[in-house]
């Protein structure tokens, strides 16, 4: 396992605390009605890890379709999360899910266990999961990323929920580029397709996974672009609400910058996904 998580969560809160009041009164520009707004991340259990099992690191495999394994402590898949944000933004009915992300392909889930057991409480504690990848990949290098998410999309960022392995197919040939040592993105949410609630519209949830570095405003930072305008730039690590969003399709496009504002090389750290809404 290549991760490497440099701060703890109570770290991670402390950082995203100080920051995140005068990120609210940030002003930016927008033309559209478009608004960005930080909420506080949900509360997270302490002993939940994410392992991938299979394929192991740095592992060459010859023919596809590729397949994998999963292991999940502390965090039952399948069932709802049961926080106020369930209520506030969309909630997916298949309950807690794993996200996996394959290069800069758009993330695919699994929510059921092919192996679980249970503890004295008669609560999952250790789930295996099975993948397959559900794309040809190109001959080469590649990356599988994974980490557990809320039933509202919400990833959690805790020490251990986060995991990564590097994957060749078919040849050793290491192109593209990528240092799982070195800072990286993760983009998470939004991803397919929402809904608008005529009675109340509710936000959109904007998420994302940051590797190996950590969100300042002297610092790591994120950029955030909605259908070809910058919304503004996030120096806190935590979830966000995207208000204003009108029918149609939209484009939103995450780039981690460095010190220098400055987009760090790499092909995971400019992003870019299709939504729509409806």
């Amino acid at each position: 396992m290549l991760f490497i998580h440099k701060f703890s969560l109570a770290t991670l809160l402390m950082t995203s605390a100080a920051i995140f009041a005068a990120e609210i009164q940030e002003p930016h520009a927008n033309t559209k009605g478009i608004r960005i707004v930080p909420v506080d991340p949900t509360a997270e259990g302490d002993e939940v890890k994410t392992t991938i099992q299979f394929p192991k690191n740095d592992e060459l495999r010859s023919s596809s379709p590729i397949a994998g394994q999963i292991k999940l402590e502390g965090f039952p898949l399948g069932v709802d999360s049961d926080f106020p944000r369930k209520r506030e933004i969309y909630n997916s009915s298949d309950g807690q899910t794993l996200h996996i992300c394959v290069d800069n392909q758009p993330y695919f889930e699994e929510n059921e266990a092919i192996m679980d057991a249970l503890d004295d409480f008669e609560e999952y504690y250790d789930q295996t999961i099975g993948f397959e990848i559900p794309f040809n990949l190109q001959p080469g290098k590649h990356i599988i990323r994974v980490f557990p998410v809320r039933s509202f999309g919400e990833s959690l960022k805790g020490d251990g929920c986060f995991d990564s392995h590097i994957l060749y197919y078919q040849t050793r040939k290491d192109n593209p580029q990528i240092d799982l040592s070195a800072a990286y993105l993760t983009y998470n949410e939004p991803q397919g397709e929402f809904f608008i609630n005529k009675g109340k519209p509710q936000p959109i949830l904007l998420d994302f996974y940051i590797s190996n570095c950590e969100l300042s405003k002297d610092g790591y930072k994120v950029r955030l672009t909605i259908d070809n305008e910058v919304q503004r730039t996030l120096y806190a690590w935590v979830p966000y609400y995207i208000y204003g969003l009108k029918k149609g399709t939209h484009r939103i496009r995450l780039e981690l910058l460095d010190e220098q504002n400055a987009v760090v090389p790499g092909m995971l750290n400019d992003v870019e996904r299709t939504i729509t809404v409806r």
